[in-house]
């Protein structure tokens, strides 16, 4: 069952617009650089359907399962330091909002936990490690007090909620001119949010579609596994994207992606029922400094039962 947040056009083709097709656009690609030298403003979104559930806690004596979120934020990042091979960008987040669902016996109890998770993560600090072809190397936050077990799992949760909307920042750029497109075989985009780990691979096409001036129109589509945690669940992943990038400034101006994922038969999960879906809708738009993002109100979602047999309840991650 996919849950409200995640209605409508999840399971869509890509399309891309691209006003003037040029022939020559494939040969150019080797043209194509990434550029963080300058400072840039993000606006971000991405509503995601959990594969397996995700403890969200207060600092004290609260928690809850989740199995729905979704975050919009405003970031600005800026160069720290970068080397011929990589650069590290820290990217201070400005403006915030969650909402989440959590299950039905504990509606209610995420209210007061968003509302601290938002005032926790406004102003943070998000390290970015990106090679010098654009692929993502790692993710990490800063400024997190972590004076405890208790608030070390949580800031790893936080950490894995931030991931699946940086992700989208994961896109390598061919070294040499790419006529029929370039393979990118690790993605952060098929990858699951999990405490203990994510083992998986990816297959993606990218390819440049079409060009406007210094606008080049980019789709990408692939396939993938995930197995997040123990590895007795195994999902099979398509992701598919549009992107648009600027020529001149070798910067993004806009990403949208989804992602769609089913657990294979033979993983755990699925013995008895058809399976807990893994979805994922995301969004990055470039921002100039006077620009308004609507990062949405920070509120829990009304919990619904989605008929998850008690087989799939044991899959809802570690306790605090």
């Amino acid at each position: 069952m996919v849950g409200p947040i995640l209605l409508g056009s999840l399971f869509a083709g890509v399309s891309v617009a691209h006003p003037h097709h040029d022939e020559g656009a494939m040969a150019e690609t080797a043209l194509m650089t990434w550029d963080y030298a300058q400072p840039l403003r993000f606006g971000m979104q991405t509503d995601v359907v959990l594969p397996e559930m995700l403890w969200f806690a207060s600092g004290y004596n609260k928690q809850a399962r989740v199995r729905e979120f979704s975050l919009g934020l405003v970031t600005e990042c800026k160069l720290q330091t970068m080397t011929r091979k990589r650069s590290e960008i820290a990217c201070v987040l400005t403006d915030v909002g969650i909402k989440a669902m959590s299950l039905p016996q504990e509606k209610g109890l995420l209210e007061p936990i968003l509302g601290e998770l938002d005032a926790r993560l406004t102003g943070i600090t998000v390290q970015l490690q990106i090679r010098s072809d654009g692929s993502l190397k790692n993710i990490d936050i800063d400024g997190l007090d972590r004076r405890n077990r208790r608030f070390g799992r949580i800031n790893e949760n936080m950490r894995l909620v931030l991931t699946r909307v940086f992700a989208g920042l994961d896109l390598p750029l061919p070294k040499q001119s790419a006529e029929s497109g370039w393979l990118q075989h690790h993605s952060w985009l098929v990858s699951a949010p999990s405490v203990t780990g994510t083992a998986g691979v990816a297959e993606i096409v990218h390819k440049v579609i079409g060009r406007d001036g210094d606008r080049a129109f980019v789709a990408s589509a692939g396939r993938g596994t995930v197995s997040p945690n123990d590895g007795v669940n195994i999902y099979r992943m398509r992701v598919e994207s549009e992107t648009t990038l600027d020529t001149a400034t070798g910067q993004l101006v806009e990403r949208n992606w989804t992602m769609a994922g089913h657990p294979t038969p033979s993983s755990l999960i699925s013995q008895g029922f058809e399976g807990y879906p893994y979805l994922q809708r995301g969004r990055i738009v470039a921002l100039d400094a006077e620009d308004e993002w609507d990062v949405g109100m920070t509120a829990e979602i009304p919990a619904t039962n989605n008929g998850m047999s008690a087989l799939q309840q044991q899959f809802m991650g570690p306790g605090l």
